[in-house]
């Protein structure tokens, strides 16, 4: 919350306004000069303000961007992803009808998505009318509707869910969204299977627990260090390229892809029929261990889904949000206060 506070230095006294930014598990500190109290009116504190603003996102963005690594993301698309994470949080934090509301959107286009490129036949209303009234559509198999049905169980599951990603999360995933769809679900596949529409050979079913030890260790390793984009786009790439399950693979992966973006503070990933061909051709590359164009299309897809968040809090804020309405008014009134002091 910012405030005015005074300096004296060799008898006179200047003006500042403070407040803190909270970026990770730190707090920094930032200040604006506003100028001599005893010259200072009133009408010169709020445009201190809108500077401390601008301040605030910057020192938040240099933090976020020394603070992990890219691998293919350049510091333009670095920044916009972060700043695009900065003004996600103020929304939630200024307008959480609102953000509620966006939240439970996304996640029905995200359901909805990820069950039809794996050819459920569910529209985006008929997945509506079933996730919040139970309503099933006519003229649909019944693994169908188990397929989006399962998703509000997975919800709530995650929702309490603290822990780390493991493999015995990954199973419980699977388990949960292949309930009465799929015989055995959580189960490693004991089978050979291919990527649809992708030339690519998982690794033999005897290699898969050895892969997913392998690749649970490569998250830990990588969480804290790797930016949280490419760290999910690339855990979910790289247990696509393991396959480890009969079926389900893709909506697991993009399970686990946006359960990653989500604890981090980022929106969720949607991908629908429109983004098969390029999602699936992306994919195709990284069976050649390249991750480059499997991040930088998720990347222009998520920005594309979600870069208006950005310009359109930013606008709200200027315009005079309430609270920042309050803020405004109650630093007026500290400066009136400092005045009387003077």
């Amino acid at each position: 919350m910012p405030e005015l506070t005074v300096k004296t230095i060799k008898g006179n006294k200047y003006l500042y306004l403070r407040d803190r930014v909270k970026v990770n598990l730190k707090s920094l500190p930032l200040q604006i000069y506003v100028g001599r109290l005893e010259k200072v009116d009133p009408e010169d504190i709020l445009p201190k303000r809108s500077k401390l603003q601008t301040l605030r996102l910057t020192t938040y963005l240099d933090y976020r961007l020394e603070h992990y690594s890219f691998t293919a993301l350049d510091r333009t698309q670095a920044s916009d992803l972060e700043t695009l994470r900065y003004f996600y949080g103020l929304f939630e934090e200024f307008y959480p009808d609102e953000s509620e509301r966006y939240v439970d959107a996304l996640y029905l286009r995200y359901v909805q998505g990820t069950t039809a490129i794996e050819g459920n036949t569910i529209g985006l209303r008929e997945a509506q009318e079933l996730l919040e009234h139970n309503i099933s559509p006519a003229g649909k198999r019944m693994d169908e509707v188990y397929e989006i049905l399962n998703f509000i169980n997975l919800r709530r599951y995650l929702e309490e869910y603290s822990g780390d990603i493991t493999e015995k999360l990954i199973r419980k995933i699977h388990e949960i969204l292949m309930n009465e769809v799929l015989r055995n679900p959580g189960e490693y596949r004991n089978i050979q299977v291919g990527i649809e529409q992708v030339d690519y050979a998982p690794p033999p079913a005897i290699l898969v627990p050895e892969e997913m030890r392998a690749l649970t260790g490569w998250y830990r390793q990588n969480n804290g260090h790797l930016n949280p984009f490419e760290l999910a786009v690339l855990l979910h790439t790289k247990f696509e390229m393991i396959h480890p399950l009969v079926d389900g693979n893709g909506r697991v992966g993009r399970a686990l892809m946006n359960l990653v973006l989500e604890r981090a503070g980022y929106p969720t990933l949607y991908l629908g029929l429109e983004h098969r061909s390029a999602y699936l051709d992306a994919l195709t590359k990284a069976d050649d261990g390249d991750y480059r164009p499997i991040i930088e299309t998720l990347y222009a897809i998520y920005r594309e889904q979600h870069g208006r968040i950005a310009e359109e809090v930013r606008q709200k804020l200027s315009g005079g949000n309430s609270r920042i309405q309050e803020e405004n008014a109650r630093i007026i009134r500290q400066f009136v206060e400092l005045k009387k002091k003077a």
